[in-house]
């Protein structure tokens, strides 16, 4: 080697590989609250909270709350008919706190759940869901978190109701629509 020339080699090594992880899927119903104790009047009821509960869902399209109503949108004495029965047929969706996802539509709207009327339309059961129109999908941007929400039924006035307890079994089902 010659006096004063120094030789410099340099070892460079890049590796590359990728990182990173899964989220998992988050779809729950939660905090559900039926009201078992309407006051009804022969005036009827107007607007009033059935059901309320919270939704937290994380699906990129949105989710799908199932209503089923037993009676058919009807609070029934014993097996129902004439006197044992009063039609609320609408459900209302009425959003209270909380954070819908970013990029959804708002689900807070009436539907009659007697007929299942854009919704699906089998008698006794509607949706309300977070994109345009039933069986399509939204796109969200962000998840829905501690989203807070009422069911709510409005009663026409009927007076020849019969004395006694009138019932409805209503069954809730979150489901992501993708």
């Amino acid at each position: 080697m010659l006096p004063g020339l120094a030789l410099g080699l340099v070892a460079t090594a890049t590796l590359a590989d990728p990182v990173g992880g899964v989220v998992e899927g988050i779809n729950t119903l939660t905090s559900l609250t039926y009201v078992t104790n309407l006051d009804i009047e022969p005036t009827g009821l107007t607007d009033v909270v059935i059901v309320s509960g919270t939704i937290n869902n994380n699906d990129e399209h949105g989710w799908d709350l199932m209503v089923t109503s037993t009676n058919l949108g009807k609070l029934q004495k014993g097996t129902g008919g004439a006197g044992r029965e009063i039609a609320y047929n609408n459900i209302t969706f009425v959003g209270t706190g909380g954070t819908l996802g970013d990029g959804l539509n708002n689900p807070s709207t009436t539907r009659n759940i007697a007929t299942g009327a854009g919704a699906g339309s089998v008698v006794g059961t509607t949706h309300f869901f977070t994109h345009t129109q039933f069986l399509g999908s939204g796109t969200a941007t962000s998840a829905t978190t501690n989203y807070t929400f009422e069911l709510r039924i409005t009663l026409p006035a009927n007076t020849s109701l019969l004395s006694g307890s009138y019932t409805d079994d209503i069954e809730l089902t979150l489901s992501n629509d993708s």
